[in-house]
């Protein structure tokens, strides 16, 4: 039995860092991706199965989970199935490459650096500060056209520190509770809640479940994520930031991950931001006499992801 479970960590740890290499050295692919085949099936399958937003919420519920299911299981049973069938050395290389394709490590890095490069530019032109603005307008849904330095710089911090969690630390976590399915699982599931989880009127009762899923899936890792970034940061600004109320803000998970990184980054995020053509004022997370965003703290949230990348796997390798 112990030496089983030996083989198992030892075989798992090896997968994740060959996955993490791949991602590093090749990064996300930029012509296709398994993802866009998926979301063209995740299209059809609410195409066909959405009630109408009249009828009974409680129906849209149910049918909401039902093309749930009908969108991921396939793809599980899929795989499990190739996992079963193909030699050992065959189905360690395909979990290798399901993990490689759950996790977008390399792919957050070029998409923070592409904002961070043209803000680091002395002096910043009017043209420089138009790039940085297209660069992050990426990765947040916020309105970004007319953004200063500041909050181009808070934007992409705060798209760094809660992505940091979603696309690198649940999937690694996943995959060493329930393996390549596992990670297989949780992107499927928060590939889901970036298509159905929205509060519109259309979605609000169909994503029901895809939201909460990915609420649950998340939530584990997002604690780990949280004393992760503290122990790589100021550790006791980082806890305080997470356990305050305002931590609590955008959900379970993101704010409790963002408001640990702004402590241990010493930075102040949150406050306001435009959306859909309206101020939204955010609690503020962090601590209230924290830095205002600039620039150089972009640049060390990106640090702060990598050296927690490096400390996750470093404790697991002293596990194994």
């Amino acid at each position: 039995m112990i030496t089983s479970i030996f083989d198992f960590l030892s075989s798992t740890s090896l997968m994740l860092f060959a996955a993490l290499l791949l991602d590093r050295v090749l990064g996300e692919p930029k012509s296709w991706h398994p993802l866009i085949w998926f979301g063209r099936w995740v299209d059809l399958c609410r195409h066909y199965i959405q009630l109408p937003v009249t009828a009974d919420p409680s129906r849209q519920r149910f049918v909401g989970l039902l093309a749930w299911l009908v969108a991921v299981v396939p793809w599980l049973l899929t795989l499990l199935a190739l996992l079963w069938l193909l030699p050992n050395w065959l189905g360690t290389v395909v979990s290798v490459i399901v993990l490689y394709f759950a996790i977008g490590w390399q792919s957050l890095r070029e998409h923070a650096l592409a904002i961070y490069t043209p803000l680091s530019e002395a002096p910043l032109t009017p043209e420089k500060l138009d790039e940085a603005r297209l660069a992050v307008s990426y990765i947040v849904s916020r309105d970004t056209q007319n953004l200063d330095e500041s909050a181009v710089a808070k934007a992409g911090i705060e798209s760094v520190l809660e992505n940091g969690s979603d696309a690198i630390f649940a999937p690694i976590f996943w995959f060493l509770i329930l393996g390549a399915p596992g990670a297989l699982l949780y992107r499927l599931a928060n590939t889901l809640d970036a298509m159905w989880g929205y509060k519109t009127e259309s979605l609000l009762h169909f994503g029901w479940f895809a939201a909460r899923f990915d609420d649950a899936l998340n939530y584990l890792p997002a604690r780990l994520v949280v004393y992760t970034y503290a122990i790589c940061g100021r550790w006791h600004a980082a806890i305080r930031s997470a356990r305050h109320p305002s931590a609590r803000w955008k959900s379970p998970n993101a704010g409790p991950v963002m408001a640990a990184g702004a402590g241990a980054l010493g930075v102040k995020l949150g406050g306001e931001a435009p959306y859909f053509g309206k101020i939204e004022t955010r609690p503020i997370l962090g601590e209230e006499e924290g830095e205002t965003p600039l620039p150089h703290h972009l640049k060390k949230a990106i640090v702060l992801v990598d050296k927690s990348v490096y400390l996750w796997g470093l404790v697991i390798c002293l596990l194994v």
